[in-house]
């Protein structure tokens, strides 16, 4: 049983250890009354596909032993170097810290989001621990705490509300008066209601030829904390011709400046990602110089380690020439494999959450749904931030057969459509119209409950003839 809390301000439930709401965050009250619930998440994660399972078509696996639908068998995507979940390239302590910049495993600081974890301390060098979640795990996990600015002398303040700009119904013209109450807003802050303040990202679009991305802050949060980036490669480039860079970055919710920090990490990324691929190195290269420099963005804009913006990362290199997708992440974004036919690769789940709950079902210790019931479930055992100490960075490369979509999202999407069979259903053939299927999959989100931010980044991969499937359509 965990005891949890109410938020006064919107109701949302608290675990114990918080400090402050994820839902709209304002710093939360000591001793704020609250009943003991059986688990804090309402959703239940069904079981992650495995790519090794999807290749060897086991069980549960669309198009396996266990087709859905009697589409029979269709080809897996397991990369010709391994599973996608290996640790490929590392940081190396990238982000900012005392002395020489990096910061020693013994003070690195715990997962975010998370109360106190009990689990036996994990021993080994990660080669040796290779197949076992990251030993962060085991150590204490706590929340950044959030201390509300005292109040500070100031002029009377003038009716409120204020009056709005233009169309937006709650953008105030004076930019330092809060959208929610009468008070006054410092560092996006209000120090009155402690609420967090617009950013103008609330809902963002972003159309290319070749890609497509929906962003939406839902229905709980007061900011979008999400981010995303497209970069096409010209299609008279000598070397890369239309190449696809996507990223999707989650603020993490616990540190400052979140939102900062995701818009940071995403552009960096992604441009990045396009100037490698552009000079012709390989999409892998590509990918672990880009996470390297988003990381070192990120962690320089912390203004100590104690008040580290932070997120999450997931990008998409796509190879319009080969067709081969090539995947990187830090966090718990995730991308996926959507299917486009019987003929396809079937839908797969092409990056391993870097959570608690993930890593204590990689370990054995628990089944997928005891681990997703933890009220620790989502707490992140690695972002991207200048606390995240030295952090391996996951790169995977898959070549799909026959026609599909590579899906970037946030956990806002995932968390209600977890398994990539799932997310095809819902939106059939989503290569063919990607801008009107990335809208549907964030008004799916929405009207499932929108607890959290929503951002669905959608790339058409090329058929083995060329071309997209909507331009062969």
């Amino acid at each position: 049983m965990t005891t949890v809390r109410t938020c006064p301000a919107c109701s949302d439930r608290a675990a114990t250890g918080d400090v402050f709401c994820e839902g709209c965050g304002r710093p939360l009250p000591e001793g704020a009354g609250g009943a003991p619930v059986e688990h804090t998440d309402n959703v239940t994660t069904a079981p992650q596909q495995s790519m090794s399972e999807a290749a060897r078509g086991g069980p549960g696996t669309p198009g396996g032993n266990g087709a859905r639908n009697g589409d029979g068998a269709r080809p897996g995507l397991v990369p010709p170097d391994g599973g996608p979940t290996a640790p490929q390239v590392s940081l190396h302590g990238a982000t900012a810290g005392p002395g020489d910049g990096r910061v020693p495993p013994e003070t690195r600081t715990p997962p975010r989001g998370a109360a106190p974890s009990g689990g036996p301390p994990a021993s080994g060098s990660p080669e040796a621990d290779a197949g076992r979640a990251d030993s962060l795990i085991t150590q204490s996990l706590r929340r950044d705490s959030v201390t509300p600015r005292p109040e500070a002398a100031a002029p009377p303040v003038p009716d409120w509300p204020p009056p709005a700009v233009g169309s937006n119904p709650v953008q105030p013209t004076n930019p330092e008066m809060c959208v929610w109450c009468p008070g006054r807003v410092g560092d996006g802050y209000c120090e009155k209601c402690g609420f967090l303040q617009p950013t103008g990202r609330d809902h963002v679009e972003v159309r290319t030829g070749a890609a497509v991305g929906v962003s939406d802050r839902g229905l709980r949060h007061r900011r979008n904390e999400d981010a995303m980036a497209i970069r096409v490669v010209a299609a008279d480039d000598p070397r890369s011709p239309g190449t696809v860079c996507a990223v999707v970055c989650d603020g993490v919710s616990s540190s400052p400046r979140s939102d900062e920090a995701s818009r940071v990490t995403a552009e960096t990324g992604a441009t990045v990602l396009a100037e490698q691929i552009r000079r012709g190195a390989d999409p892998r290269e590509a990918t672990g110089v880009a996470m390297t420099r988003a990381a070192e963005a990120v962690a320089g804009i912390a203004e100590s380690l104690d008040s580290a913006p932070a997120c999450t990362f997931v990008s998409a290199v796509v190879d319009p020439a080969t067709g081969t997708v090539t995947v990187g992440w830090v966090g718990d974004s995730r991308a996926y494999w959507l299917s486009g036919g019987p003929g396809s690769s079937a839908s797969a789940l092409l990056t391993r959450d870097d959570s608690w709950s993930e890593a204590m079902v990689q370990m054995g210790a628990l089944s997928r749904d005891e681990a997703m019931r933890s009220a620790n479930a989502h707490a992140l055992i690695a972002w991207m931030g200048a606390d995240s100490g030295e952090i391996d960075a996951h790169i995977s490369t898959v070549t799909p057969t026959g026609p599909g979509t590579v899906l970037l999202c946030s956990d806002g999407l995932w968390n209600y459509y977890p398994e990539a069979h799932s997310l095809t259903d819902a939106v059939p053939k989503a290569g063919t119209r990607p801008h009107e299927a990335a809208r549907t999959y964030v008004g799916l989100a929405l009207r499932a409950g929108g607890k959290d931010n929503i951002t669905a980044v959608l790339i058409p991969v090329p058929t083995e003839q060329g071309g997209s499937r909507a331009e062969q359509d």
